[in-house]
């Protein structure tokens, strides 16, 4: 690089404003930590600056630990759902819900479980 150029008086007072600008441009975008002092920003406008990188030390982690438990068989494996029902009995359960079905009241009040037989006249006030 070429050597570093003077400042005169009249330079030192336009990169003076452009300096004020430049901070107050940053402050309305909330980076206050991004402002630079004067004689950085003269290094920055003539190509001098070097933007300095905190690093911090590299902080070591552990491997996580495995706890050892027994084998524990899942309740796919049982013969008992999560219920607490075996598939014969929820299949019986099956059958005979088969035979009845769900319908409002007469007059829009709760749900009513009705024979599928009685179907025709449920609904209705007899």
């Amino acid at each position: 690089m070429s050597k570093r150029k003077i400042l005169t008086q009249k330079d030192k007072i336009s990169f003076k404003a452009k300096h004020k600008a430049y901070n107050k441009q940053l402050r309305k975008k909330y980076l206050h930590k991004c402002q630079l002092t004067f004689d950085d920003f003269v290094d920055y406008l003539q190509g001098y600056y070097k933007i300095s990188k905190k690093t911090g030390p590299i902080k070591s982690s552990t491997l996580p630990k495995l706890r050892e438990t027994p084998f524990i068989p899942s309740m796919s494996s049982l013969k008992e759902s999560a219920t607490g029902v075996d598939w014969h009995k929820h299949k019986e359960k099956l059958e005979i819900s088969k035979n009845y079905t769900i319908i409002p009241a007469y007059n829009k009040g709760p749900y009513m479980v009705v024979p599928i037989h009685e179907l025709h006249t449920a609904g209705k006030k007899v």
